[in-house]
């Protein structure tokens, strides 16, 4: 059973409580209640109120928005350390966003009116939370410009990378991103198939090895290579 010092210490790692002294993360653990999820399990749905603010502190948990025919983008998948929750709502106070949990995960939960007080109180607070927001517009910008500019290998490469940071788990001395191919597909705004067809080229030159559900790097120095559209043939 971790100690309520162990649990300010993991949490003083994460972007919210990056330099935020001991007294308020202790404050803020005191006011929050631990929530499990199993695997399938809605943290919320787009739609709902929103009036809960989660930090993700294991598992994984990805983001999906819908259009107007129903059909769903994922728009990312958070690891630990991540807050889920305060981000996802518009100005109705309502969740435009769905988060799935993609695997057990746990987290601490927050009534959004205490933790909109906490900022209120605190501003480092805020601005991490500002930062975290900032960091966010500035990923969903670069993606936009990639699948507006960019060929489909450069894009699909681009992501591999940004998902080996945000999820990326070390095995066998290894660099690996275990997710599937079609939420790949989605990331990248491409077809399943032709996420299918760069994967196996660039297994045949050294570059990734790919299972049913993951995706290994084994060059990573070539993947980032593969994201310049220079480098990249005509489609």
């Amino acid at each position: 059973m971790p100690t309520r010092n162990n649990r300010t210490s993991v949490i003083q790692s994460m972007k919210l409580f990056r330099d935020v002294p001991d007294s308020i993360c202790r404050e803020m653990l005191g006011s929050a209640r631990p929530r499990d999820f199993k695997r399938g399990d809605f943290l919320f749905l787009a739609g709902a109120a929103a009036s809960e603010v989660f930090l993700l502190t294991s598992g994984r948990v990805r983001i999906i928005q819908a259009n107007e025919n129903g059909e769903e983008v994922m728009l990312r998948i958070d690891p630990p350390g991540e807050l889920i929750g305060s981000l996802e709502k518009n100005l109705q106070g309502t969740r435009n966003s769905t988060a799935e949990a993609i695997e057990e995960s746990k987290t601490l939960l927050w009534d959004a009116q205490t933790f909109e007080t906490a900022l209120n109180r605190f501003p480092i607070l805020e601005r991490n939370l500002q930062q975290i927001l900032e960091q966010r517009i500035c990923e969903l910008g670069q993606r936009f410009c990639e699948v507006a500019t960019a060929k489909a290998s450069s894009r699909l490469a681009c992501e591999l990378v940004r998902l080996l940071k945000q999820i990326g788990r070390k095995r066998n001395g290894q660099s690996e991103v275990k997710i599937p191919h079609e939420w790949v597909a989605e990331m990248a705004a491409m077809s399943q198939f032709t996420v299918s067809r760069f994967l196996a080229k660039w297994e045949r030159q050294g570059v990734v090895s790919v299972r049913r559900g993951t995706v290994t790097i084994r060059n990573y120095d070539g993947l980032r290579r593969l994201c310049q559209p220079s480098r990249q043939p005509v489609i």
